[in-house]
């Protein structure tokens, strides 16, 4: 189960981490389910927006308040679009 090592990268405190994980996930398994990727390319893709630097980043940051967690969902959805269309 490759998705087991995921939980390695998750910070024990609650960060904006945990918001990039869930809304590149979602939008991966979107294009998973609209035939647009194969079942065994949602990890890689996953991992790799995960390991993007600007991501990588936000698990010391905690979340200040709903609107910036809602624009950070927002961006991280884009830069997945982007990874999943290449």
């Amino acid at each position: 189960f490759p998705f087991l090592r995921l939980q390695k990268q998750i910070p024990s405190k609650i960060s904006l981490f945990e918001t990039v994980l869930v809304s590149a996930n979602d939008e991966i398994v979107k294009y998973y389910l609209d035939g647009l990727i194969e079942y065994n390319q949602i990890f890689p893709k996953l991992l790799k927006i995960l390991n993007l630097k600007k991501f990588k980043s936000l698990k010391n940051k905690s979340p200040k308040n709903l609107h910036s967690i809602n624009q950070l969902n927002e961006y991280v959805r884009l830069k997945t679009r982007e990874v999943c269309i290449r």
